[in-house]
């Protein structure tokens, strides 16, 4: 074999080696492209998922903290209707006649006396309080079975628009405040189970 055909034989394998390396390359370079683009494809669509996920939540959230500041605007109009509810109450309470305040009161002190108690008159519109209430309220009781007197405290308390029973250092109030306060927070706590559920 001449040297001449050596060398073109040699040439012709480096061309197919190099054809085929080309080619190989080209697989491996298609492959390539197709490996990173599932995984763009891939990382598009997980970030399209958590992008919409937050979303929800982010809605979600700012729903809730929507729902919750109505919630407050109303429990805010409610108590100032109750503010203003009460104020009406407590004056018309106060404007009652003697003669009604004097039997509302005596009511009051027979649900509350156990008997013995010293009973002190409050100081604001005394007028209801007489010189029998004592005595009326001391039968009611003995009446009722509670056999110990009330005995009246020598000054009126300063203040209070009603009575106060005092045993052992201990003060009951049977007030328009007193009274008018536990039902305002009765409905107050009825108002709060309404809007944000038992508390």
């Amino acid at each position: 074999m001449n040297a001449q055909a050596i060398l073109n034989q040699i040439e012709a394998d480096a061309r197919d080696t190099a054809q085929k390396t080309l080619a190989d390359a080209q697989t491996k370079a298609d492959e390539m492209r197709t490996t990173s683009r599932e995984k763009i494809e891939g990382m598009h669509k997980a970030l399209l998922s958590q992008a919409q996920t937050e979303g929800d939540a982010l809605e979600q959230r700012m729903l809730r903290m929507a729902e919750l500041e109505e919630r407050k605007e109303l429990l805010a109009k409610k108590r100032a209707l109750m503010d203003e509810a009460f104020e009406m109450a407590g004056k018309k309470l106060s404007a009652a006649s003697n003669t009604d305040k004097r039997v509302f009161f005596l009511r009051q002190l027979l649900a509350f006396a156990t008997g013995g108690e010293t009973l002190e008159i409050g100081g604001e519109n005394a007028g209801w309080f007489d010189d029998h209430f004592l005595s009326d309220a001391n039968a009611a009781l003995l009446k009722a079975g509670k056999t110990e007197r009330l005995t009246l405290a020598p000054e009126k308390r300063p203040g209070y628009e009603g009575f106060l029973l005092i045993a052992g250092g201990a003060e009951m109030r049977c007030t328009f405040d007193a009274l008018l306060e536990e039902a305002r927070t009765e409905l107050e706590r009825q108002a709060a189970e309404d809007l944000f559920g038992t508390l």
